[in-house]
């Protein structure tokens, strides 16, 4: 199939080349793709960022966010056309007619008749209702300011993703510095284990299998880490219109918890703010009050009348036969006033009831949005609360994981004691305890942060303003760990 080629020997211009006796089928070879050995190279480059540079990215470049401030202009300038529609249109251009064949007079006459003319006019031309005129401005301008209070909304849930994607990014490069440490931890173990094999002093012959097990599982995580750490980073960069092939990296010298919100307020305290600030709330407050207003102008449409008013001048030529007299000026001028019953006044009842059931629709969804409010709050407030009164026994546990790797260390590691044997148990054991106290007061300091963040955001306020009044708070127990120091090896025993 690939091998048959028709070949045409003329000149053939395609797409601005050209060919001579070249052939027309041309034959492409498959498609080459990367057998499963090959997977994809990680990114090259990296980028540091910080949190405060990520919101300011957010607010400027997030599509998101530039959609709903489009909206909010188209919503302002559809405000804008519902405040002129007392304001007549201007219409104006050229008529022409002709007619040949039979015809027929007021008088009911008919008579064969080849005629003609052309007009040209211009004026003013004013066509209203006047229940919409008085309040489809009103509704124009509850939806304006209810978009512009969605998209603050809007605004502060991305700003809210960007923080949540930032510190997620944080707590996975905190994992792998914790991995890095317990892996140089167990590979000194397992080197220690390997030593005291040599010498004859390990406790068990499994001594340096189950060490070289346990380096094997950290270097496995360590593995997961990165390629976890990959996709948040490339999370973090669709949020923020960033090219994701570039790596981003939390620039966070120490990670501590954060407090956005000040701990004297209380719960009831913080809900009734969020009443008051929540843009959700407004929004919705807006589309009850645009709701009211149909309801208003459907009960008043069938008792004011639509208008209809109209001027041309201009002017006119016609005749017969084809020959068209002098242009001659015309104007004309009517005004109307029409009210409308639709199906005698049923219809207009029926509109009625519909836009009230609206209206009523609109102050549940606005209750609903009080209560979705307040649960946020109280469970934004509570999660931080409980994750800083559990920071103190996080950072107790990651004490008592030291000491008890230290005694071991010293215990195992110096081969003391009267049968002078290594234990690659003890200390793998003190390890994982480690590893487990360490990652878990790191999970408590970015659980707290995040929910400061949710807390701040719940109360209606933009996580860019939080971060510019957020207060570090010191803590006695780092909270991702140096790479530790060489651990020394067994020492043989004279016998």
């Amino acid at each position: 199939m690939y091998q048959r080629q028709a070949r045409l020997g003329l000149v053939i211009v395609l797409g601005g080349g050209w060919v001579l006796g070249a052939p027309l089928l041309q034959a492409e070879p498959p498609p080459q793709f990367p057998s499963a050995s090959t997977p994809a190279a990680p990114a090259t480059t990296s980028q540091p960022i910080d949190l405060l540079t990520a919101l300011r990215l957010a607010n400027a470049h997030n599509p998101t966010i530039n959609v709903v401030r489009a909206r909010v202009r188209e919503a302002a300038a559809q405000l804008d056309r519902a405040r002129l529609v007392w304001i007549p249109q201007l219409s104006f251009g050229p008529t022409f007619f002709y007619h040949d064949g039979i015809d027929q007079n007021r008088r009911g006459d008919t008579f064969i008749v080849s005629r003609g003319f052309y007009t040209f006019g211009a004026g003013p031309i004013l066509r209203i209702d006047v229940s919409e005129a008085l309040y489809l401005p009103l509704v124009a301008r509850q939806n304006a300011r209810g978009m512009r209070a969605q998209a603050e909304a809007t605004t502060n849930q991305v700003q809210l993703q960007v923080a949540l994607a930032y510190w997620d990014l944080v707590e996975l490069h905190g994992r792998k510095a914790i991995n890095a440490d317990i892996l140089n931890r167990t590979e000194q173990i397992l080197a220690a284990a390997q030593a005291g094999a040599k010498a004859g002093v390990n406790k068990t012959a499994a001594d340096v299998d189950r060490a070289l097990s346990e380096v094997d599982i950290r270097r496995q995580e360590g593995i997961v880490l990165r390629g976890r750490i990959a996709a948040a980073a490339a999370r973090l960069a669709q949020l923020l219109w960033l090219d994701p092939v570039v790596e981003l990296v939390p620039y966070e010298p120490v990670v501590v918890p954060v407090v956005v919100v000040p701990g004297h307020l209380t719960v009831e305290q913080l809900v009734q703010i969020a009443f008051t600030t929540r843009p959700e709330l407004a929004a919705g407050q807006a589309q009850v009050q645009a709701a009211e207003a149909f309801v208003r102008q459907s009960k008043a449409a069938p008792l004011l009348p639509r208008v209809q008013g109209e001027f041309l001048a201009g002017g006119l030529s016609g005749g017969i036969n084809g020959q068209f007299g002098p242009f001659t000026s015309q104007y004309n001028a009517g005004v109307a006033l029409i009210w409308n019953w639709e199906a005698f006044g049923a219809g207009n009842v029926a509109a009625i009831r519909a836009r009230q059931a609206n209206f009523e629709a609109a102050i549940y969804q606005l209750r609903a949005l009080h209560a979705q409010v307040a649960a946020e709050v109280v469970e934004a407030a509570q999660t931080a609360r409980a994750h800083f009164e559990a920071l103190e026994t996080a950072q107790e546990a990651v004490r008592q994981a030291e000491e008890m790797y230290r005694k071991f260390r010293a215990t195992s590691f110096g081969v003391i004691g009267p049968q002078a044997q290594f234990d690659a148990l003890e200390p793998l054991t003190a390890v994982q305890a480690l590893n487990a106290a360490r990652i878990q007061y790191l999970q408590q300091v970015m659980e707290f942060n995040r929910s400061q963040f949710r807390l701040y955001t719940a109360m209606g306020q933009p996580a860019l303003t939080g971060w510019e009044v957020a207060q570090r708070q010191a803590v006695s127990v780092p909270t991702v760990p140096h790479l530790g120091e060489a651990l020394p090896q067994p020492r043989p025993q004279n016998p």
